[in-house]
């Protein structure tokens, strides 16, 4: 078992050494040869293809939002502890408030970046949502504080824990605020849905302010994550070889090598499904500049680190420290698991089998511990991995579709007919 856990590790090792003698011993061959002869066979359509995917990649959130006729508005949300926040928002006056919250290293551009045909958030305006998209502490677009410096090892001493307590709490109080409603529609893929499970829990007064939670690849419980090769490298080697924060590490890098060259492209691809899952038939290639344009957008350390633990015990709960530390700050030798019965937010999960970090068998666990889960969406597709939810190509058909119907009855038994039907 050491020699497979050693095998897996010296692999990761090897791709970062890979990964930088190829950025080292080419880079500058190849901003030398900037003239690709095969730009002369494309044709016009396709140029024109080429330049909108790589203006993608570069635009902030609004700025994509507004390219593709939308109203685009940023807003500013500080959280009790200080953080400043950053929300981007498809405005529809009037209409009932959604918030969508991201994954891990994610940031309000998982749910956009796939463009009008595909992602979520323009699928909810065009169903007249007011549709505000949330950006957890660390991110790119919420690294701000109010007496904290993002240079300063203080700024990344959190984990998703905080962002349940603090973050969620603050944007949801603001929408509320801006809006004039009393409660929100929400949505959350991957530590979105983490988050929310422990602001419910810890805060239950925020369970009246939610009419219905819609979790995408939840990740709560992770008891069959442990037997993920990669994932259970990572953790015996995380704290070794990390600092309290990755929020750059390999942002320029990465986005360079996987866009040297078709083969690199592949393998950056093929590492990105080694974790996820393997999905070759929903993945747009072409996209994946836009995806590396946005994506990984940032990360504190100890968002990972928490990670490996409810990996390791097998239970979801609040971050462990020393024995002398947990007792100070929990009165318990461990940590007391995070009590899902108190989240009484009706609450809809979809899941997939091809999703290696949330397992079909977990994710059932987690369902039933709920306080008030009203139905479970098993995607239809055997290859659907944890990213699909965001950027399969057929996406809307599989997963989307679903999510719609599902509102369309809450706004029936709320008597709220304030969707309209658009064809997609």
């Amino acid at each position: 078992m050491r020699l497979i856990k050693m095998f897996y590790f010296k692999k990761i090792l090897f791709y970062f050494l890979l990964i930088n003698c190829l950025i080292r011993f080419t880079k500058s061959q190849l901003i030398d040869d900037e003239e690709d002869d095969s730009d002369e066979d494309e044709t016009q359509e396709e140029k024109a293809e080429r330049k909108n995917i790589t203006e993608d990649s570069n635009l902030s959130v609004d700025k994509l939002i507004a390219k593709y006729g939308y109203p685009a508005e940023v807003h500013h949300v500080t959280t009790e502890d200080g953080y400043i926040l950053t929300m981007h928002r498809i405005r529809k006056h009037g209409a009932q408030p959604f918030l969508l919250q991201h994954g891990l290293v994610d940031s309000s551009a998982g749910y956009v970046i796939m463009g009008p045909n595909i992602s979520l958030a323009y699928l909810l305006a065009d169903y007249n949502y007011d549709v505000w998209l949330g950006n957890a502490r660390g991110n790119r677009y919420s690294r701000n504080h109010t007496f904290l410096d993002p240079e300063d090892e203080k700024f990344w001493e959190f984990s998703w824990h905080e962002i349940g307590v603090y973050d969620l709490p603050a944007m949801i109080d603001y929408i509320l605020k801006i809006t004039s409603f009393k409660r929100i529609q929400y949505a959350g893929h991957s530590q979105g849905c983490t988050a929310f499970f422990v602001m419910c829990s810890m805060k239950p007064e925020y369970n009246k302010k939610i009419i219905m939670m819609q979790a995408m690849a939840p990740a709560v419980y992770a008891r069959e994550t442990e037997d993920h090769p990669y994932i259970r490298a990572i953790g015996l080697y995380f704290n070794s070889l990390v600092g309290s924060s990755i929020s750059e590490m390999f942002n320029g890098e990465f986005r360079f090598l996987c866009g040297m060259t078709e083969e690199t492209e592949r393998l950056c691809i093929e590492a990105v499904f080694a974790i996820v899952g393997r999905n070759w038939k929903e993945f747009n290639r072409k996209m994946f500049p836009v995806i590396l344009g946005h994506y990984p957008a940032g990360v504190a350390a100890k968002q990972v680190k928490h990670f490996i633990q409810i990996i390791k015990s097998g239970r979801f709960a609040p971050y462990s420290y020393s024995t002398n530390k947990n007792y100070a700050l929990y009165q318990e030798r461990e940590p007391p698991a995070y009590n899902l019965s108190m989240i009484t937010v009706p609450t809809y999960v979809y899941y997939s089998t091809n999703d290696l970090l949330c397992h079909p068998s977990d994710v059932e666990d987690m369902y039933k511990d709920l306080g008030r889960p009203i139905g479970k969406y098993l995607v239809p597709m055997k290859d659907f991995n944890h990213m699909d939810f965001l950027w399969a190509l057929n996406v809307r058909r599989l997963v989307y579709r679903k999510m719609l119907s599902v509102l369309g009855k809450i706004n029936q038994r709320n008597g709220n007919a304030s969707v309209y039907r658009k064809n997609y």
